[in-house]
């Protein structure tokens, strides 16, 4: 006996592609073509944001040591970066997130084929009848 109930682990590449990296589901349950596709795409604009932050930060970043210890230096420098790129972040957000979704989509357990059931009445065959055999 293993323990474990079936369909148990059925939420696991959910709960793996939500919580921890989109695309780890999918390579969970087998299709790593789309595990690909889903971190790859979702490292890339993360990797964009990131990139743009810090270009953005070095753009901005005062040069007298001095006003380096403004304690309101890195509220004014976030609020200024986001001015400069509201549309930048905006877009990067929603495709982060549809993909995130996305992935979430790909991995629910889907519902197992339905099992056609006994029909009501056998098929009647015509000249035959029930339980014997045509002769000839």
């Amino acid at each position: 006996m293993s323990g474990r109930a079936p369909g148990r682990g059925r939420w696991r590449p959910v709960l793996l592609s939500g919580l921890v990296l989109p695309g780890l589901g999918q390579l969970v349950t087998g299709h790593p073509w789309r595990a690909l596709f889903f971190s790859a795409s979702s490292l890339a604009l993360l990797a964009a944001v990131v990139e743009r932050v810090m270009r953005e930060t070095q753009r901005l970043m005062p040069a007298d040591p001095v006003a380096l210890l403004d304690p309101t230096l890195p509220l004014t420098l976030a609020v200024e970066i986001h001015r400069a790129n509201a549309s930048f972040f905006f877009w990067a957000t929603a495709g982060i997130l549809v993909l995130w979704v996305g992935a979430i989509v790909d991995c629910l357990p889907r519902g197992a084929s339905p099992v056609p059931s006994e029909p009501d009445q056998t098929r009647r065959v015509p000249g035959m009848s029930s339980g014997k055999r045509p002769e000839g």
